[in-house]
């Protein structure tokens, strides 16, 4: 029920402010607050005076490692990013995964069920071998066993199971708001729909095999985000950098064109009518008009993020974004996942997963509890509870 608070300001001069710097975003005082206990489960009492101390320190939480504006001194940075901790922070349930054994662990989501689910490789692997100079699979071998795992949220074991003998190349995995899982395979250049219970797919975009820039053909598509409408967006990917969009029956409606490189994650806010992009190789996360309610923002710049290194994936609930990093250059932040506001100027509220080694996708439970983050080598899934230590003054 927690939900972005969006200002007039920001959807009335969209059009105008599309190339700011990272702090671009306008949204009410204090929403983010809101969007943050979405993640975290704050009790209503706790709600109340976290936002009353986030009135006292809003435009002064960053440190000057970060390089955003509002910081008037070292000592009083620090005194802010210990009042930080207080909104909460995702903590390792460490060993929640040992007894899975697991190929590549492409990418995560939760069911309505709040259990995650997993989309892994098996026994492929994607190196320098996998595919052509012309984005060709050169070994078309199926995976066998099951590629779609719906795990135990308390006890990491596999509740169910399907996928063996549809895919090649597994990558990512979107599960809507009425249960339908959504996977795209990189090698196959398709993305597949599975309605809620079934395991044969129930609509196919792309053609096998033949990767292309149109319509009706992908390259290596990575990403989906689903509207309540049915309208999908789908991130394309490795090779095209656009995202296409299409309406639920499969039909192409029109392509959204970027600087990017490498659309590597999407994640929609519906009622925002606000689409952000991980542009992994771009190290930013780039925010923009999904065109749902609002056509004539359509693909305008609201946002953009930087500072957070080659961002593989992110996700969101209320106004909180979530993202994760992998490796990069010596002036890339290190790999962590991080806490965003979106309401407050896109402020980094929070970092975390120090422990992680090579992140591929991240998940937020839908009850806010828990972050989930898959791995590729190690091959692995990571579960996070999110603790909140402002809830035991209460």
């Amino acid at each position: 029920g927690v939900h972005l608070l969006w200002s007039k300001q920001l959807s009335g001069n969209r059009e105008q402010r599309t190339d700011l710097p990272a702090t671009s975003l306008t949204m009410r005082p204090g929403a983010w607050c809101a969007g943050l206990i979405g993640v975290i489960g704050l009790s209503q009492g706790a709600v109340v005076d976290l936002v009353n101390l986030v009135h006292q320190y809003e435009d002064e939480i960053l440190g000057r490692s970060i390089g955003y504006p509002g910081i008037r001194d070292g000592r009083e940075a620090e005194e802010n990013n210990n009042k930080v901790k207080d909104v909460g922070h995702p903590v390792e349930v460490h060993g929640w995964d040992d007894n899975l054994k697991l190929g590549q662990v492409s990418a995560v989501d939760v069911d309505i069920n709040d259990d995650p689910v997993i989309f892994h490789r098996g026994p492929i692997v994607w190196n320098l071998a996998s595919f052509d100079f012309k984005n060709v699979l050169n070994e078309k071998k199926v995976i066998e066993e099951d590629t779609i795992l719906t795990l135990d949220a308390d006890k990491g074991k596999v509740k169910s199971s399907f996928g063996s003998g549809l895919f090649y190349m597994p990558h990512g995995l979107k599960i809507d708001q009425e249960g339908n899982t959504w996977v795209t395979d990189v090698g196959m250049h398709q993305v597949f729909k599975f309605t809620r219970g079934e395991t044969k797919p129930s609509l196919v975009l792309g053609e096998k095999f033949v990767p292309g820039n149109d319509a009706d053909h992908f390259c290596k598509p990575t990403s989906v985000a689903v509207a309540s409408t049915g309208q999908i967006f789908v991130a394309d990917g490795y090779c095209n950098n656009r995202i296409a969009v299409y309406d639920s029956a499969g039909k192409h409606l029109h392509d959204i064109r970027g600087n990017w490189n490498v659309v590597h994650s999407i994640v929609l806010f519906e009622q925002e009518d606000i689409l952000c992009i991980a542009d992994r190789e771009g190290k930013k996360v780039e925010c923009l008009g999904a065109g749902l309610k609002s056509p004539q923002f359509f693909g305008q710049v609201s946002s953009t993020v930087s500072n957070l290194g080659r961002v593989y994936a992110i996700a969101a609930r209320g106004t909180a974004l979530i993202a994760v990093n992998g490796q990069g250059s010596y002036y890339d932040p290190p790999i962590r996942g991080a806490t965003l506001d979106l309401s407050n100027d896109n402020q980094l509220v929070d970092t975390w997963g120090d422990e992680l080694v090579n992140p591929h996708d991240v998940a937020i439970a839908r009850a806010g509890d828990a972050v989930y983050v898959v791995e590729i080598g190690p091959n692995a899934v990571r579960k996070f509870e999110v603790v909140n230590p402002a809830a035991e003054m209460f």
